[in-house]
C-alpha cells in the first residue's frame, strides 16, 4: 500500500486546479462570440416589439402591415382530426423569425426569475503592478484590470438574460482584507434588496481569505438573498457544482499567504542587504537623491537632534527639552518634512511632545547604526504591528554618517537607564480614584494623576494627588495650561453635589423629575411633532419609489423600454429612494433618542436614590453615575479663585 505525502496531494490539486483554470480562461473568446451574437438577436426582438406595439388594436389587415411584421407564412397539408379539418400554419415574423407558445412560457419564466445583478471587481496593488494602469505596456494578461473584468461580466449578463444593476469596484485593495468600500457598499445594496446576485470573474476577486469567503457565500449571501455566482471558477451557490469552491477558496488563501511570504523574503534581503525600507527617513536625515535606500545627513534637522542630545547630557527631562524647542518656534518633526519636503501643511500639531523627543534620544541610527526589522504583523491575516525579539532585528554598524558621536550616544543612555531605574525602583503606582473621566475643558484632552508630597515646615509630611492637563506636559508646557485640581478639592464637590440631587429626589421626586424633563424645551417638543409628520411623509414616498423600482423591472421584462431607458429610470428612481431612505433612518434615530431621555431620567433617578447617605466616595460609585468632568483653568475674580468645573452623569449629562 502506497503512502502519498501530504505536499505530493496538495501540488497535484494545484495542478488539476490551474489546468481546468486554463481551460475556463481558454473558453473566453467562445464565450464573447456567444454574446455578440445573444446581443444582436436582443436588438432584433427590441425592433420588433417596437413594431408590433402599433398595432395592439388592429382590426383590418392590409398589404402594408404584412410587408412590415410579416417574413413569410409557412402552411401545412390540410388533414383531418377528430372529424375536423386542420392545417399548420407557421407565422415567420422580420427580425425575431417564429413565436410560438415556448417564446411566452421562457418569457413568464425570466419574469418569475428576475436576477438583478451586482458586479464585483477588485484589483490588488499585485495585480495592478503588471497591469497597464502601472507600466508603459500591454501585460500578458489583461484580464485583470478591473475594466476588462467589467466588460467580461457585463456580457455575461446579457448573455444570460438577467438585469444588470450596479457595479462596484476595488482598485488598489487586498484579498485579504474585507473592509473595501466597493464591497461594503454591495453588501448595503444586497440587504436593501437592490441586488440579488452577485458576480465576481474568480473567486479570488471576491477575496483570498479561505475562512471568509467560506462565511460570506454559504452564510452571508445567503441570508441576504443573493445568489452568488464566479464566472471563470464555473461556481454558482444555486447549482450543484459548489463542491469545489472551498478547495478553490483554499488555493486563494494559499497564494496570499505564498505571497505575503514572498513579499517579506524580498524586504528581509534587502535588510540584511543595509538598504534603508521604511517610507520616511528618520529626523535627521534625508534619502539620497541617488539611491532612495540609503540615508544622508539633513543638515539642518541634524543641527536640532545634535542640540537635543546635548541638553539631555545636560540632565535636561524629555519633557523640559520639548518645552525648550516649542518655544523657540522649531517645527517638529512632521511639519519639518511636510514644509521641505511635502506640500506644506499637516493635519497634526506643530508641537514637540515628550514620546517624540524620547524617540529621537533613543534611536540608534543617530550612530551610524541601522536597525531594522524591530517590528511586524502578527500573520498575513492580521496586520496588528508587534515588537519582534532582539535576536530577529537586522543590525548594520557604520553604514550611514553618524549626527551623534559615540561618547555623546553612551552618555545619554547612561542618564536614561539611570531615570528609568529610578522610576522602577518606585513602588508600583495605584489607580486614581478619577482616572479616565476627567477632561481639560479647554484642548479636551484627559487630565492625569500625579502623587505629590508637600513637606511642613514641623517635619511632618502629607501626600496629595493631584490632576493635571496631560497636553500641557507632554508638550514641555507649550500647549494648554496645566488646570491643576486636587483629588481631595474634587471629591468634596462631587459628594456634596450627588447628595443634594439625592435630598433632592427625597423631599420631591416628581419636582426633581419635572425639572429634568423641563431641559428639553417646548421646542424640542415642536421639534419632534415636526419630525414624526416628516418621517410619515418619507414612508409613503419609500413605498411610492419601490412601486415605482417594480414596475420598471416588470416594463424592461415585457420590453415596454428599452435597457438604456431602464438603467436611466432605475438609477434616478433608486438614487432617490437611498436619500429618502437615509433620512427616514435619521429621523427615526432622532426619535428613538428623544424618547429614550425619559427612561434615562428613571435610570439616573434610581441610581441617585440610592446614595441619599453617602460619605464617601470611591471608584465603583464614581463608575455608576459619572460619565465625565469638565475641569476649567482657574482664574482670579473680584480677589476670588474661581473655576468652571462640569458634571456630566450617566444618563442625563450635565445638569
Amino acid at each position: 500500500m502506497h503512502r502519498h505525502h501530504p505536499q505530493t496531494v496538495f501540488q497535484t490539486l494545484m495542478r488539476k486546479y490551474e489546468t481546468e483554470r486554463a481551460e475556463k480562461a481558454s473558453a473566453i473568446p467562445e464565450l464573447e462570440q456567444k454574446v455578440r451574437a445573444q446581443l444582436e438577436n436582443r436588438q432584433d426582438t427590441n425592433r420588433w416589439m417596437e413594431v408590433i406595439r402599433r398595432y395592439t388594436e388592429i382590426t383590418v389587415l392590409d398589404e402594408s402591415i404584412l410587408f412590415e411584421l410579416v417574413d413569410r407564412i409557412e402552411v401545412g397539408e390540410a388533414r383531418k382530426v377528430n372529424g375536423q379539418r386542420i392545417c399548420d400554419v407557421k407565422v415567420v415574423y422580420r427580425y425575431v423569425g417564429s413565436v410560438d407558445d415556448a417564446l411566452a412560457q421562457e418569457r413568464q419564466e425570466a419574469y418569475e426569475k428576475l436576477y438583478k445583478v451586482g458586479i464585483y471587481c477588485r484589483l490588488s496593488v499585485d495585480d495592478a503592478s503588471n497591469s497597464a494602469k502601472a507600466k508603459n505596456y500591454i501585460p500578458a494578461d489583461e484580464s485583470v484590470s478591473i475594466e476588462n473584468q467589467y466588460e467580461l461580466l457585463s456580457k455575461f449578463v446579457m448573455l444570460n438574460g438577467w438585469t444588470e444593476v450596479k457595479s462596484y469596484r476595488d482598485d488598489g485593495y487586498s484579498g485579504g482584507n474585507f473592509q473595501r468600500p466597493g464591497f461594503l457598499e454591495m453588501l448595503e445594496d444586497a440587504r436593501h434588496g437592490l441586488i440579488n446576485l452577485i458576480l465576481v470573474k474568480d473567486l479570488s476577486r471576491l477575496g483570498r481569505d479561505f475562512v471568509e469567503v467560506g462565511r460570506y457565500t454559504d452564510v452571508i449571501f445567503p441570508s441576504l438573498g443573493c445568489r452568488f455566482v464566479s464566472v471563470l471558477d464555473c461556481l454558482d451557490t444555486e447549482g450543484d457544482n459548489t463542491d469545489m469552491l472551498h478547495f478553490r477558496s483554499l488555493m486563494n488563501d494559499y497564494h496570499l499567504k505564498d505571497l505575503s511570504g514572498k513579499i517579506k523574503s524580498v524586504l528581509h534581503a534587502k535588510m540584511r542587504s543595509g538598504q534603508y525600507i521604511a517610507a520616511y527617513a528618520p529626523y535627521g536625515y534625508r534619502k539620497s537623491e541617488e539611491d532612495r535606500h540609503r540615508l544622508v545627513i539633513d543638515v539642518e534637522a541634524a543641527a536640532v537632534v545634535r542640540r537635543m542630545f546635548e541638553l539631555r547630557r545636560g540632565g535636561m527631562a524629555y519633557g523640559k527639552i520639548a518645552a525648550v524647542l516649542n518655544s523657540e518656534g522649531i517645527l517638529s518633526p512632521r511639519w519639518y518634512w511636510a514644509k521641505r519636503y511635502g506640500n506644506g501643511s499637516c493635519k497634526y500639531a506643530n508641537l514637540w511632545m515628550y514620546a517624540t523627543v524620547k524617540n529621537i534620544l533613543t534611536n540608534e541610527v543617530y550612530t551610524g547604526n541601522l536597525i531594522q526589522n524591530q517590528t511586524g504583523s502578527r500573520s498575513y491575516k492580521d496586520d496588528t504591528m508587534i515588537y519582534k525579539p532582539e535576536s530577529e532585528w537586522i543590525r548594520h554598524e557604520a553604514l550611514h554618517e553618524a549626527i551623534i558621536s559615540p561618547e555623546v550616544w553612551n552618555e545619554v543612555q547612561a542618564i536614561n537607564h539611570e531615570r528609568t531605574r529610578l522610576s522602577a525602583d518606585n513602588a508600583p503606582p495605584k489607580p486614581f480614584l478619577f482616572t479616565g473621566k476627567l477632561i481639560c475643558a479647554d484642548c479636551k484632552a484627559p487630565l492625569q494623576g500625579n502623587r505629590e508630597t508637600q513637606r511642613r515646615k514641623n517635619g511632618t509630611s502629607k501626600k496629595y494627588v493631584s490632576y493635571f492637563c496631560s497636553r500641557y506636559t507632554a508638550s514641555g508646557y507649550g500647549a494648554c495650561s496645566r488646570h491643576t485640581i486636587y483629588e481631595m478639592t474634587l471629591t468634596e464637590l462631587v459628594l456634596s453635589e450627588i447628595r443634594a440631587h439625592a435630598e433632592a429626589l427625597e423631599l420631591d421626586e416628581a419636582a426633581m423629575l419635572d425639572r429634568l424633563q423641563a431641559q428639553r424645551t417646548a421646542a424640542d417638543a415642536e421639534r419632534l411633532e415636526s419630525v414624526r409628520q416628516e418621517i410619515g411623509k418619507l414612508r409613503r414616498r419609500v413605498y411610492e419609489l419601490e412601486q415605482m423600482t417594480a414596475k420598471l423591472y416588470e416594463d424592461k421584462v415585457c420590453g415596454s423600454i428599452s435597457a438604456a431607458s431602464f438603467a436611466v429610470l432605475l438609477e434616478k428612481t433608486e438614487q432617490e429612494r437611498r436619500q429618502r431612505t437615509d433620512r427616514l433612518d435619521t429621523l427615526l434615530a432622532e426619535v428613538r433618542e428623544y424618547e429614550q431621555s425619559a427612561a434615562d431620567i428613571q435610570s439616573w433617578a434610581a441610581v441617585v436614590r440610592k446614595h441619599l447617605h453617602i460619605r464617601e466616595l470611591d471608584r465603583e460609585t464614581v463608575d455608576e453615575l459619572i460619565d465625565r468632568i469638565e475641569v476649567g483653568e482657574k482664574t482670579v475674580i473680584d480677589g476670588k479663585n474661581v473655576r468652571d468645573i462640569k458634571i456630566y452623569y450617566r444618563f442625563v449629562g450635565n445638569i
